[in-house]
């Protein structure tokens, strides 16, 4: 019975370890095929895998792919599934480097890693029309959904160029549920009048005022 209850601790160590290794190992195959001379569909595996499993040392090589034409958007995925901060920053550093469609793909998953530090980058592109990305970067605030973000969309909405207003009243729509999930009822409801107020008939109007209801306000 002692030699038993001695050995589960190791067992234990083990049993452990084992996923662990296989981890760390998979994530350095998969970067070892980012810098080998692998084909397109075989380096798109290998972004998407370290998404699942990779960590900071991921970060870079993925990092170096957002403006390749064909593994930018594999590149993102993977950037979006690490958790370690370093992939959010990484991101962000790459806005001023990033144009057309790559920049939207970057403002984009900024957005679905509601990564609160970029609000003032994705701001600045909301209303810099140059850039091109105003509705991309609107969709991301609306994502992230502080207490800043849902300034700018009010910004956006109440004075902003008529043809943000509706982009700007669908990312508010997804500002106010998140806002109202975790109990800001109030700047929920202020952003929904927002939506209200700058289109004041059609859909999205009657969703705002349905929302403002369900929260317990008149429309």
């Amino acid at each position: 019975m002692k030699l038993i209850r001695s050995l589960l601790p190791a067992l234990l160590v083990v049993t452990l370890a084992g996923p662990v290794a296989a981890a760390v190992s998979s994530e350095a195959a998969s970067l070892a095929v980012l810098a080998s001379d692998a084909g397109l569909l075989e380096k798109a595996r290998a972004c998407q895998e370290l998404g699942d499993m990779g960590g900071p040392k991921s970060v870079a090589p993925l990092a170096a792919l957002l403006n390749k034409e064909h593994l930018a958007d594999y590149a993102r995925s993977g950037l979006e599934g690490i958790k370690d901060p370093s992939a959010g920053v990484a991101l962000r550093k790459a806005l001023p480097t990033l144009e057309g469609r790559f920049l939207a793909g970057a403002v984009n998953s900024l957005g679905v890693r509601r990564e609160v530090a970029a609000v003032p980058d994705l701001q600045k592109l909301a209303l810099d029309a140059k850039r091109g990305v105003a509705a991309e970067a609107i969709a991301s605030l609306g994502m992230i959904a502080n207490r800043d973000a849902a300034k700018t969309l009010q910004q956006v909405l109440s004075g902003g160029p008529a043809d943000l207003r509706v982009p700007a009243a669908h990312a508010a729509l997804v500002a106010a549920a998140h806002l109202a999930k975790v109990g800001n009822v109030a700047a929920a409801r202020e952003l929904l009048e927002s939506v209200v107020k700058a289109l004041p008939s059609g859909q999205l109007a009657t969703v705002a005022k349905n929302q403002i209801t369900v929260l317990g306000g008149k429309p």
